[in-house]
């Protein structure tokens, strides 16, 4: 699962991933010779025209039949073509499936947001199987792009200014509710980053020998980081999915370039989202940049409680303060959230503070 809150890097991360599962498949016969993989390079590479044709939305009514819950047989039959499922997502850690298929869950995982699981409620947010892949963003980034999507979609257009946005973004009112309940909802998940087996009723903890680095089911990315150092955390994604033939000069002279910002909006058709139309000849890769939400943010005026003219900064960082978020990402590094993994949450939400 490649999971954010909306116009934190999404689709930039989709692409990445799937690009790098691809080379992998294709570079997997080359590397190993196994008769098995004959087959592959006769019947041609697999490419795709859309990046969701491999990577659909979890949450999207579309990908799933009506009838019986199950996935459409368009996404089955390319996810056996890949020979793995991946999806897109922005739901929150405690909404998302973590048990294979067929396997019942012995409770509801789910939780109030803002509330801390007890100790039961948080050993069930603990997956069974798959990878998860969380990436954030500098939270006035997010709500600047975010209102630019919103406001230049034909589909539900968001009529009002930047400053009535970012208000209704901070309420939770905005599409996929509060950004910082989303962080906090992950934050939970890394404070037990390991696998559990799933037996009958119990829940155990997976051997020793299995919770290495391949055996973590999640990986945090940020998009500051992918912009400062993308190289790096590409060869992060390579290795927390165990992708073993992808050579280094395969990665830097074939599949890099293609992450390049400029090279996505020439090949904009594989990324622009099927189901929204656009006002205005609006581009959905607008700039790839980062500050943008900062800058908007102190150029833009509201009132605060006493009717005060202030830069809308300034109450976006009373927010941060009010909602208490340092605070709980504080509590969770008590029930296993390390150091560094805290520090990457608070960056997105605080950066800016001074």
């Amino acid at each position: 699962f490649i999971c954010s809150y909306p116009k934190s890097g999404t689709t930039w991360t989709q692409h990445i991933v799937l690009s790098l599962i691809l080379a992998d498949r294709r570079h997997r016969s080359q590397k190993d010779g196994k008769q098995q993989h004959q087959q592959e390079q006769h019947e041609g590479n697999i490419d795709y025209d859309h990046v969701s044709d491999f990577a659909p939305f979890f949450e999207i009514d579309a990908h799933w039949e009506p009838n019986d819950n199950s996935l459409s047989e368009s996404v089955r039959r390319n996810h056996d073509r890949l020979e793995q499922r991946i999806f897109n997502t922005h739901l929150r850690w405690e909404m998302l499936p973590k048990q294979q298929e067929g396997k019942q869950q012995n409770n509801s995982h789910e939780s109030a947001a803002g509330e801390s699981p007890s100790g039961k409620e948080q050993q069930q947010l603990r997956p069974a199987c798959g990878k998860f892949i969380y990436v954030t963003r500098n939270l006035p980034d997010v709500c600047a792009s975010f209102y630019h999507h919103l406001s230049n979609q034909k589909e539900g257009t968001y009529t009002q200014g930047f400053e009535a946005f970012a208000r209704d973004w901070m309420a939770g009112k905005i599409p996929f509710g509060s950004p910082l309940h989303h962080l906090i909802s992950f934050a939970r998940g890394f404070s037990d980053n390991q696998y559990y087996a799933v037996e009958g009723d119990t829940t155990t903890q997976l051997p020793e020998a299995h919770t290495d680095q391949q055996q973590q089911p999640l990986l945090l990315l940020s998009y500051e980081k992918m912009k400062e150092n993308l190289r790096e955390e590409v060869l992060r994604i390579i290795d927390f999915l165990n992708l073993d033939n992808i050579s280094i000069e395969v990665l830097d002279e074939e599949i890099l370039p293609t992450f390049d910002f400029q090279s996505m909006k020439e090949n904009a058709h594989r990324f622009q989202p099927k189901s929204v139309t656009w006002l205005n000849g609006y581009q959905f890769l607008r700039k790839g940049i980062a500050g943008d939400g900062k800058k908007m943010m102190m150029e833009t005026t509201t009132h605060d409680e006493d009717g005060e003219i202030i830069p809308l900064m300034k109450l976006y960082r009373d927010w941060i303060n009010r909602e208490g978020c340092c605070q709980r990402i504080g509590e969770l590094m008590s029930s296993g959230l390390d150091k560094e993994t805290a520090e990457k949450f608070l960056c997105c939400m605080v950066d800016n503070m001074n």
